[in-house]
């Protein structure tokens, strides 16, 4: 263990500057656009028409976002790589990585290479009747976010190896020899990733010290190393008179507040030291970040909690940028919108004059394999925790992993449930490895939702209700709050989305307001950087 720490701490990398590379080849220019992530339009994927997909619609369409750059490394003359390893748990998990991943690169100046597809835990539903690899462009117009953003470039694994690899421009940082990849294989999809890991751990820096939880990586407002050494110095300031979480509870700091404002509350009650993104990392040509559990090296974090930026503007353009351009596809966008429009007139018909728009309530409720086993309630006591806040006989959405109905049957007494697995025919066609996020989109719609605490699923259906509330300006907004939001799972959390709340460990828990409050500001701000 202590000399895989030896040859993979970023403190320990060498690159043999003396080596001659080869030119590497040109990357070829970004394919036109082929989807309009502005908007949703259902017309190539079996529906719905645009005014019943219109309630979908979370995102917003900033045209001057997509021309900002970040500040750091964008004078750089070479071109530099971040890699990354997708996290080995459940969906929810892998996308909360790829989010902070995506988010660095785009700081950092660097162009993104994406894993090959592969086999994703829990994403391998009737193997050989249908795909069940993956890639991240199979759930997000990720080519799309690449080419309309000036600051952001997006190649996949194949292509970086062609360009990089397989001209010899990689070298073993222990011997400083040329290295191939693993069979001088380019095309990864599909295949056992674990060669090609142990392939870019050793020819990459590998930052192992960058954990979520031990530190928070910030990114000075402008270039060179004077300004990461002031936010440095900050951080000494922060910590000479540490804050407390409860400082910060329903007290929110401005958005725009000074950047030790609003580093004391990023830190409050938990990290006390910066991870930076020095010089010799800005020098690395590529930047693996592992995904090791062995070493509990691990991004299981949002973004938001571990990204810090200098700037306050830039700190909210990233939170708009993960708003606007890392949603679903089209395709499971639509999916959910043809259920959602069958929930809410199978809603209407019961009961047309009490209920003309269709409205219906929602549940996620996560059992399965779930290690957190005082959130695995019965649903008796489900219904106990929650019956103040719902309708009796109201038509119920419920997202959830256990296909045993008989368990609901006390929920089924008091409500007109229905689960994704009632809308065949809306679904057909569609990859049932996409139920999860058709689950999530599907409950997110819903009038009153309750979600189970410490799932990273219900969290991103809490954070796209917390991106609409925005959107509505309903009452508390301006503190982040999500009406008509609850946890089932303890009646000490039930209430946590009606007030604002600061960061907290373990972050993956719960979503954030933070992710989603008032982070609109700043437009014209920014584009005048």
């Amino acid at each position: 263990m202590r000399q895989f720490e030896m040859t993979h701490l970023a403190d320990n990398v060498k690159f043999d500057g003396q080596k001659k590379k080869q030119s590497a080849p040109k990357l070829p220019s970004p394919r036109p656009p082929v989807h309009d992530l502005a908007g949703l339009s259902c017309s190539d994927h079996g529906g719905p028409s645009d005014d019943v997909t219109e309630e979908m619609i979370y995102w917003s369409d900033i045209p001057s976002d997509d021309k900002f750059v970040s500040p750091i490394g964008k004078n750089s003359k070479k071109r530099k790589y971040l890699t990354f390893e997708p996290d080995g748990g459940g969906f929810n998990n892998i996308r909360m990585s790829m989010e902070t991943m995506i988010v660095m690169a785009h700081a950092m100046s660097r162009t993104l290479v994406m894993p090959p597809s592969q086999a994703m835990y829990l994403l391998r539903k009737d193997r050989g009747k249908q795909r069940v690899h993956f890639s991240f462009d199979d759930f997000y117009h990720l080519e799309q976010v690449g080419y309309e953003h000036a600051g952001l470039h997006v190649i996949s694994m194949e292509e970086f190896l062609k360009t990089e690899a397989m001209t010899g421009n990689l070298f073993n940082k222990t011997t400083g020899d040329v290295a191939f990849p693993p069979h001088n294989q380019t095309n990864w999809d599909g295949f056992d990733p674990k060669p090609l890991k142990e392939y870019l751990r050793d020819v990459t820096m590998t930052p192992l010290d960058w954990k979520p939880g031990s530190c928070l990586v910030a990114f000075p407002s402008d270039d060179g190393p004077e300004h990461f050494a002031e936010l440095e110095e900050m951080m000494k300031t922060v910590n000479a008179n540490f804050p407390k979480v409860r400082e910060f509870i329903d007290d929110p700091v401005p958005v725009n507040a000074s950047t030790i404002e609003r580093l004391r509350e990023a830190v409050a009650g938990q990290v006390k030291n910066l991870c930076v993104y020095d010089e010799k990392m800005q020098e690395a040509p590529i930047i693996h970040f592992m995904c090791y559990h062995k070493m509990r090296v691990r991004f299981l974090t949002h973004f938001y909690a571990f990204l810090f930026f200098e700037s306050w503007e830039q700190d909210l353009f990233y939170k708009r940028f993960v708003r606007d351009h890392l949603r679903y596809s089209d395709e499971i966008q639509c999916a959910a919108a043809r259920v959602v429009a069958a929930i809410r007139d199978r809603a209407r018909r019961r009961d047309p004059n009490g209920n003309p728009d269709g409205e219906f309530d929602s549940f996620h409720i996560r059992r399965g394999d779930f290690q957190y086993k005082h959130t695995r309630l019965e649903a008796n006591q489900i219904y106990a925790n929650s019956k103040d806040k719902l309708k009796e006989n109201a038509t119920v959405f419920v997202a959830t992993d256990h296909q045993e109905k008989p368990f609901f049957k006390h929920l089924a007494d008091h409500f007109d449930l229905v689960f994704l697995s009632d809308f065949k025919e809306e679904l057909k066609d569609v990859n049932t490895n996409y139920f999860g996020m058709i689950d999530q989109l599907v409950a997110a719609r819903g009038r009153v939702f309750f979600g189970c605490f410490h799932s990273t699923f219900s969290g991103f259906i809490f954070r796209m209700r917390g991106y609409q509330s925005q959107q509505d300006k309903v009452d508390g907004w301006d503190k982040g709050v999500i009406p008509d939001s609850y946890y089932y799972s303890g009646m000490i959390e039930k209430d946590i989305y009606q007030s604002y709340g600061p960061l907290k460990t373990p972050y993956f828990s719960r979503e954030f307001p933070i992710s989603w409050r008032d982070i609109d500001k700043g437009i014209e701000e920014l584009s005048a950087l």
